[in-house]
């Protein structure tokens, strides 16, 4: 399934899940996916330095990695993907995420903003 506007969607999903908390039983967690490639370091890295422009010029990032069945350590990944990233890194609290999703043969890369990685949870708690 092809999102055009997949921050559009997370918005709908997150006023949905406010309006009918109870209705949203199977969903964890929802975070938009800017890219999928293959579980190659090197298609990785083009992945990030294309999706990095989203990390402006004052603005800090941290890297997260969650990873299945990867042929790669995480200090691995994270020394390849830092080095690709011109900005400062803040762990504590950062302006931008750049999360890596390994799942076996294909990795999902996103460059958001912590507040887009959406806890369906913690909206029912709220609600």
């Amino acid at each position: 399934m092809d999102v055009e506007d997949p921050k559009a969607l997370l918005a709908f999903i997150t006023d949905y899940v406010r309006s009918e908390p109870f209705r949203v039983r199977y969903i964890l967690r929802i975070i938009p996916v800017g890219r999928v490639v293959d579980t190659k370091l090197d298609d990785i890295v083009k992945a990030v330095k294309d999706l990095s422009d989203a990390i402006g010029p004052g603005e800090t990032f941290r890297i997260t990695i969650e990873a299945r069945d990867s042929p790669y350590s995480d200090r691995e990944l994270i020394d390849s993907l830092a080095d690709a990233i011109d900005r400062q890194v803040n762990l504590d609290s950062p302006d931008k995420v750049v999360l890596l999703e390994i799942f076996g043969e294909y990795a999902g890369v996103s460059v958001i903003s912590p507040s887009e990685i959406v806890s369906i949870q913690k909206l029912k708690r709220a609600a």
